[in-house]
């Protein structure tokens, strides 16, 4: 009868193996100025946010802060008109038409506070 741990006489010869582990390259870092496709929806999606967050934190040149206002403001004053002259949608669109208004307003702010 074999010994208590002597299990070993019963199995093959175990050669050492020899592992071979590949490292990949380093993965190309992310672009943080990667500009995204306009030609699907969550892309364009993503340039009005990136539009969006350069005008409210005044990234952007002047002449742009005031186009949108004259823009953005001449609309706002048409739908005030309109509001007066008294319908609930139109003071609804007023409000939906104050939105660029205010981000106008911090980016005008923001460039105000750099200077």
């Amino acid at each position: 009868m074999p010994e208590k741990n002597d299990f070993n006489e019963y199995l093959p010869e175990q050669k050492p193996e020899e592992y071979s582990i590949d490292i990949p390259a380093d993965p190309v870092p992310i672009q943080p100025g990667r500009i995204p496709s306009g030609n699907d929806p969550m892309g364009r999606i993503e340039q009005r946010g990136i539009a969006f967050s350069n005008l409210a934190r005044g990234r952007t040149p002047w002449w742009v802060l005031m186009a949108g206002w004259v823009v953005f403001g001449g609309i706002t004053l048409g739908l005030l008109k309109m509001a007066i002259a008294g319908s609930v949608v139109s003071w609804l669109l007023l409000v939906i038409s104050l939105l660029p208004l205010v981000i106008l307003a911090q980016g005008t702010l923001a460039k105000i506070k750099a200077r």
